[in-house]
């Protein structure tokens, strides 16, 4: 069939069998080893936030032995619109597992080794130049020195590949490598994927690996637009558009009905509004406009309206929470989910260990954490006393988005808001884990 004809079949597919959020089952914390009461201070939780308009809401997922024990909703979607079950979120960075998985699906096919150089499917990634800052007040401000060795998609999968995000310099101000990086981007367009840019993702990584990196290839972690090279590497490599291949390897086979790079006109209704936050009672809805690389402020309208041409493998990807669940618990099976495999346990277990070394992941968490192929994972619990059980794997969302899965216990905790600054909800993060391992009875 051809690839046109098949995308039609496919969202045929996907617009016919959606999961209504009263279909959604779930079961009896007390079936899953969970307590009702216990799971109800979660609620106490996150409703106090909202009475407080530090967030206008959230939807919250807590799951054990591959059942959904506690699905609630909170607050409001948008003006006027309670949240629901079935509300669509942009998830952003979450994107980032589920664009690995991709690659790890064409490894397990023959068609790449990570290994490989990026160069040998990319070629414009050639003999990459690395950045080095010369001392304050030097004209010019750097030089650039050659890479001890190519850039290979390991180092695109662990974040090692010296790729910061344009914004960085906002997370790291006194760092003169991300703001000289900043700049560098804003002159050639490079886009975070936070809105479109001109022409498709192809045409931006192309501008992207012409530019320096900032660090030798697999010596620092250093977060940010490796995951959009994966993306176009999944087009390169397969053949097809990124999010033709994301829904008919991934989304299709998992029953993941209502994920989207760019959400139908038909449930546009459904996705929740963007909304600015300063955690102390002030609390105003974004409204569409510009984008602004300096302040975490974006077009909210990313994956509804425009061009539609930019799929952006770091950030493009607006879901449900119970979509999300059925990633998670097929990662938590072990690639498996329904009877349906989509990759192999030995390749489950790469993405979720340490493939960093000693180097020290430091853009989401602190000391005792470590990053395996597109997921941060906990170490020791000596630096995380409020997390879970060494061997969680987590990630999570530039709106304010993150799940959590703890392969000992087998739970998953999804919670979904979508407010910024991304920062603010640290600390209700950490709260609703413990809340969420707490509530554990058996």
């Amino acid at each position: 069939m051809k690839p046109f004809l098949l995308s039609i079949v496919w969202l045929i597919a996907f617009l016919a069998h959606p999961v209504a959020a009263d279909e959604i089952r779930t079961v009896r914390p007390e079936e899953v080893g969970l307590s009702s009461q216990r799971l109800e201070r979660i609620s106490d939780l996150v409703r106090g936030h909202v009475e407080q308009r530090k967030m206008a809401g959230a939807v919250v997922l807590v799951a054990r032995k591959g059942k959904i024990a506690y699905l609630e909703t909170f607050g409001e979607a948008d003006t006027g619109k309670p949240m629901q079950r079935d509300t669509m979120f942009r998830v952003c960075s979450m994107t980032k597992p589920v664009v690995t998985l991709a690659i790890l699906q064409l490894y397990e096919e023959g068609k790449l080794l990570l290994s490989d150089p990026v160069a040998k499917y990319i070629p414009e990634f050639s003999h990459p130049k690395v950045i080095e800052m010369l001392p304050p007040g030097s004209n010019p401000a750097f030089r650039l020195v050659p890479a001890k060795r190519d850039i290979t998609i390991k180092d695109l999968l662990t974040h090692t590949a010296g790729m910061p995000y344009p914004f960085a310099s906002e997370w790291y101000p006194k760092d003169r490598l991300l703001r000289q990086m900043h700049t560098l981007y804003e002159e050639a367009g490079i886009s975070s994927g936070m809105y479109e840019t001109e022409g498709t993702i192809g045409d931006m990584v192309k501008r992207l690996a012409r530019l320096p990196i900032a660090s030798q290839p697999g010596e620092a972690f250093i977060y940010g637009m490796a995951a959009d090279v994966q993306g176009y590497l999944v087009e390169v490599v397969s053949g097809m558009k990124l999010d033709d291949y994301i829904r008919e390897k991934i989304f299709a086979p998992l029953k993941m009905n209502d994920s989207y790079f760019f959400v139908p006109e038909a449930k546009q209704n459904r996705l929740s509004a963007v909304w600015k936050s300063d955690w102390h009672g002030k609390l105003e809805k974004v409204l569409p406009g510009p984008h602004k690389e300096g302040d975490y402020v974006y077009s909210p309208t990313f994956q509804t309206q425009g061009p539609k041409t930019f799929l952006s493998g770091g950030v493009g990807m607006v879901t449900t929470p119970y979509d999300y669940f059925r990633f998670a618990q097929m990662l938590l099976n072990k690639g498996e989910l329904d009877g349906v495999r989509l990759v192999s346990r030995k390749t489950v277990e790469l993405m979720t260990t340490n493939q960093i070394g000693k180097l020290f992941e430091t853009t989401l968490h602190d000391e005792g954490w470590k990053f395996g192929l597109g997921l941060g994972i906990q170490a020791d619990r000596e630096h995380n006393v409020d997390a879970g059980d060494v061997g969680t794997f987590e990630w999570a969302g530039l709106y304010s988005t993150r799940f959590s899965v703890d392969p000992k216990e087998e739970k998953i905790t999804i919670f979904l808001s979508q407010t910024h600054p991304f920062n603010h909800h640290f600390e209700l993060w950490d709260k609703l884990l413990v809340l969420s391992s707490s509530s554990i009875a058996d």
